[in-house]
């Protein structure tokens, strides 16, 4: 049976179902034409909603995506910090007094782990006993027996050692070994006077605690491992054992970027107000005034040769940048203090899961340009202010690894830390592996994988300056990495060296050609950092946003450049070079 058409346009259901009701009265009429002006803003205000949601995700498909990747401790968080120095020096000083509590944190944290170690070597001596039972914050430098070969990385991709290279981390000196140390009276008066510093570090963590757990020495840890962020389990790991329990002192983690910072009440522009919390029985300025109280007994402890022979004695390692805050505790132990910019670079929290921050550039490129040397200004191409980077910073250690997959998928380059001092360490969560053979074995996952074939990879050899003085203190790289030989125990050499270990390891396992940016650095020292840093971010935008051919690259440097800058690129040239990314490597990473 056929269906009957609408005769009309009054016959339309719509048009019939929108009709006002017959014998509508004034006051009924008004309410429905409230309520229908009411429906109609919700449904523009939805509208909007979901145009702006669009708009969102075009600009965000269209900004740049760096993952920040490497083992724990290599540096990331402080690279992540130079970013916003170089390119957002205005948000970069809005930001900067949240870092107070985290500093005073680092402080007095290395403070109370220097009373820990001088109250039971005190008690041990009043005992009569001997100190090698204590399980404290200790170096993790392995000795000569604990070696390692290249040639190891295509035999354990987990990065595991045999059961004889197995041991445990803190291997203290033997009592006997040196004559004992005489404590005096002062001593137990400095840690008395030091004690309140024990409650103010319990609240120091409280107002950084939001999002936040502590990292433990558990066992199950073991669990949660992955060697690479690519792996299903830990592969060939040994049943859990007291090598896995035997740990350095636990840190305190944070998840998220800005949740400690929200936690603090971090007010943007004004320093002079601050929060309080209402689980801690202190606030902030009151933390800040017991510090100030002991600032004389926090200096006396630190130049105290007896306290600097026992850390030495006990191969105590507080961190990287104690020695500084010790060195800086007149300016950092005041009541006004301010942070300074080198004194938030090497503030330290430990991050756990995938961080993302948003860098919105606050110049062009040209503007920051007065710093490079003039011969080269014009290799580089610009950067739009404005323009924005998507930067992800990921927690290094092996339980947080398998987190960073996810964001494989769209990433457009990848700027890999090494901290390549550490080849006489191992792992906090696993003290069996050699911390620079784990930096290789995730090296060469990253750059082996196919997900990433069109990621651009830079490489950072970090903490090249502790590097110079470890070599300099008269520990011998050969003794640690067998394939060293004989070359020369010289930072400048073996930093070549491996560099040119993970030159080799891109090259061979790339699934197509790719240019190796590799480069020696201290990312705490914010000038060369800088410089560094704008050289990488010219060199990955240009090359995301300009498809490069013969007749745009090399010909538009060349025509553009100044006389002595093309002669030097003429030279440098291998015929039938083409790409600017093979240009730039050939200046920058030769």
């Amino acid at each position: 049976m056929p269906v009957p058409r609408l005769s009309n346009e009054g016959d339309d259901p719509l048009s019939i179902f929108m009709k006002p009701p017959p014998y509508e009265t004034d006051e009924e009429r008004t309410d429905r034409l409230r309520r229908e002006a009411e429906e109609k803003r919700v449904s523009d205000q939805i509208d909007e909603y979901i145009k702006a949601e669009r708009a969102a995700m075009k600009k965000k498909r269209s900004d740049i995506k760096l993952l920040l990747l490497g083992q724990s401790e290599s540096g990331k968080s402080t690279t992540l910090k130079n970013f916003q120095l170089t390119f957002a020096p205005k948000a970069w000083r809005e930001e900067r007094t949240s870092w107070r509590a985290v500093i005073q944190f680092n402080l007095v944290r290395s403070v109370n782990t220097i009373l820990d170690v001088l109250s039971k070597e005190m008690l041990s001596a009043l005992g009569g006993g001997s100190t090698a039972h204590l399980n404290i914050a200790q170096s993790s430098s392995r000795p000569p027996s604990g070696s390692w070969s290249m040639d190891a990385l295509d035999a354990n991709l987990d990065g595991n050692f045999s059961s004889d290279d197995e041991q445990e981390v803190y291997q203290p000196i033997p009592a006997s070994t040196f004559p004992p140390l005489k404590f005096t009276s002062s001593h137990s008066l400095l840690k008395l006077r030091l004690a309140p510093l024990r409650s103010v570090e319990c609240d120091l963590k409280t107002f950084l605690g939001a999002g936040s757990t502590e990292v433990t020495a558990s066992t199950s840890d073991i669990s949660q491992m992955v060697a690479t962020p690519f792996d299903i389990d830990y592969r060939g790991s040994a049943p859990p054992s007291a090598s896995l329990t035997r740990r350095r002192t636990n840190e305190f983690a944070v998840r998220s970027h800005a949740a400690w910072k929200r936690s603090l009440g971090m007010h943007t522009g004004s320093s002079k107000t601050r929060p309080s919390s209402p689980k801690a029985g202190l606030d902030l300025d009151g933390a800040t005034e017991v510090i100030a109280g002991c600032k004389d007994d926090i200096k006396m402890l630190w130049h105290d040769p007896l306290i600097q022979e026992l850390l030495k004695r006990r191969g105590v390692k507080l961190g990287d940048s104690a020695a500084y805050y010790f060195h800086h505790v007149d300016r950092i132990a005041n009541r006004k203090y301010e942070p300074s910019d080198d004194d938030v670079l090497r503030a330290r929290l430990r991050t756990l899961g995938v961080q993302e921050h948003k860098l919105v550039f606050e110049h062009s490129a040209d503007e920051g340009r007065s710093r490079l040397p003039t011969t080269d200004l014009d290799l580089l191409p610009s950067a739009d202010a404005g323009s924005t980077w998507c930067i992800y910073d990921v927690g290094g250690s092996r339980t947080s690894r398998a987190a960073w997959l996810p964001f494989f998928d769209d990433a457009h380059a990848i700027l890999f830390l090494a901290p390549i001092n550490c080849f006489d360490e191992q792992l906090a969560e696993d003290p069996r592996v050699n911390r620079l053979q784990d930096s290789m074995i995730l090296w060469k996952s990253i750059v082996s994988s196919k997900l990433l074939t069109g990621c651009s990879i830079v490489l950072f050899l970090n903490k090249y300056d502790l590097l110079v003085k470890k070599l300099q203190s008269g520990v011998q790289a050969r003794d640690f990495v067998t394939n060293y030989g004989d070359r020369e125990n010289d930072a400048a050499v073996f930093a070549k060296y491996m560099r040119g270990k993970f030159k080799t390891l891109l090259k061979d396992l790339s699934p197509k050609p790719r240019p190796f940016y590799g480069f020696l650095t201290s990312v705490i020292d914010q000038q060369n950092t800088g410089l560094t840093l704008s050289y990488c971010k010219s060199c990955i935008g240009w090359r995301l946003r300009t498809p490069l051919t013969t007749a745009n690259s090399a010909g538009w440097y060349l025509a553009r450049a100044p006389q002595k800058s093309r002669d030097r690129l003429v030279a440098l040239l291998p015929r039938g070079t083409t790409t600017i990314s093979t240009i730039y490597h050939l200046i920058y990473c030769k």
